[in-house]
């Protein structure tokens, strides 16, 4: 009797052990795969897409509009629901526009990549008055004519 409860204890123990672990594995995997997730937005990036530079993009963009991944910095980004955000190459900018299809942190900052078609749009007074609300500037800060890309998703770098 005294074998078997030993036995048992020792089982116990050795079960518990290797549950935590196991668990203890878990938990950089989990933090790890969450982190990933936090820094990707809308639709995963196409892992063989090469990035070019903003400048580089609308340098080519006479050749037509595909899909493609654009670097950059995050400029500004809407304040009201994190649909759009600013890009900036130098003294390039271009408006990463989301559709509503996701949306990006209000405080997202720093260097990220875009995979999308990159446009050249002539806003009416409509919406540069919308992009001056959403943006706080006043409607003579905001260009009316602007690139703009259609991001699919965004990652940041």
């Amino acid at each position: 009797m005294r074998n078997s409860l030993a036995a048992v204890l020792l089982s116990c123990t050795l079960a518990a052990s290797v549950s935590a672990h196991d668990h203890g594995d878990a938990q950089p995997a989990a933090a790890a795969a969450a982190a990933t997730q936090a820094t990707q937005f809308g639709d995963p990036i196409p892992a063989d897409a090469v990035p070019s530079t903003l400048a580089e993009a609308v340098a080519d963009h006479a050749a037509g509009s595909r899909d493609q991944l654009i670097s950059g910095r995050v400029a500004q980004v809407c304040q009201k629901q994190g649909c759009w955000m600013t890009l900036s190459d130098g003294d390039l900018m271009a408006r990463v526009m989301t559709d509503h299809k996701f949306a990006l942190p209000k405080d997202l900052a720093g260097s990220v990549v875009v995979y999308g078609k990159l446009e050249v749009l002539d806003l009416d007074a409509k919406e540069v008055a919308h992009m001056a609300k959403d943006s706080g500037k006043p409607e003579s800060e905001i260009a009316s004519r602007e690139y703009r890309i259609a991001a699919l998703g965004v990652a940041v770098r």
